[in-house]
């Protein structure tokens, strides 16, 4: 009956508001199988409504109605409409909480197959779905979403989008994998040429992971920080000097002594 109403319903916010009242009738195999069959029905006239009401029931889905669900953001993701592979890949980040592992290993290796063949070209959405997906499953994996990003996607480790925000990914890395990042940060906010707001996000990015760092890259962060500090930008200036202080007050307490002597004797000279 609900199905066969929708098809003649053209009010869109009518359409909008029976969909998201469905996602309640999720109590059962049965129901939760009609109830993604009428967000089917809706998917070509509004593929943002129907993959946001896909992840918020993904959690009352049984493994195979899931699996299903993974197919069709998969199956999106190598659409030629951006809008559907953005949204596919904004989806596929936001139900990885509710996969298990074998489902996190068929995504990962579908999108890692998709990257190295060249079917989708890899974007800040597509980089995190693999970053939030890798973060998961850890190990092996991680490591290969790391070596992806740093060989194929740069730009993601310093990503800080709302949607797209690099830093968990980056706060499950190794050691010797934060200093590859660092290293990556310094670099990108030292280069004069580089975009501001490129730079100010690598300056945001080293300052909230900083409690990652250890005592050599504290230092070389802070010692980094102030000589790009004093040649800033006014639009870098307040990045550099928020990731400046994250910093300084995780020092060793030598260096701190340091550090806050220094930043004083710069305000009085300034």
């Amino acid at each position: 009956i609900i199905q066969t109403q929708f098809n003649t319903l053209d009010d869109k916010e009518l359409i909008e508001y029976w969909l998201n009242l469905l996602q309640y009738l999720c109590i059962s195999t049965e129901t939760s199988d009609v109830v993604v069959q009428c967000y089917r029905q809706v998917c070509k006239r509004d593929i943002w409504t129907y993959a946001n009401l896909l992840c918020v029931i993904s959690v009352k889905l049984n493994e195979q109605q899931l699996d299903d669900v993974i197919e069709f953001f998969m199956n999106g993701l190598v659409d030629k409409d951006k809008d559907m592979h953005k949204r596919c890949a904004e989806s596929i980040a936001k139900i990885a909480l509710t996969l298990n592992e074998r489902q996190l290993n068929k995504v990962f290796e579908c999108l890692m197959n998709a990257f190295e063949s060249g079917i989708i070209t890899i974007c800040d959405d597509c980089a995190h779905a693999l970053a939030t997906i890798s973060s998961q499953l850890g190990g092996k994996q991680l490591d290969n979403a790391f070596q992806c990003f740093i060989h194929r996607f740069p730009l993601y480790i310093y990503n800080d989008g709302y949607y797209t925000d690099a830093t968990q990914f980056i706060m499950k890395l190794k050691e010797g994998q934060l200093d590859h990042v660092f290293k990556c940060l310094i670099g990108q906010l030292s280069d004069e040429e580089e975009y501001d707001g490129v730079r100010i996000q690598c300056a945001e990015s080293i300052g909230k992971i900083s409690m990652k760092w250890n005592e050599k890259q504290l230092i070389d962060a802070f010692n980094s920080l102030i000589d790009i500090f004093v040649d800033a930008s006014c639009s870098e200036s307040e990045a550099v000097h928020e990731a400046i202080a994250a910093i300084t007050v995780k020092l060793p307490e030598i260096q701190f002594d340091n550090a806050f002597n220094y930043l004083i004797n710069w305000m009085k000279n300034k």
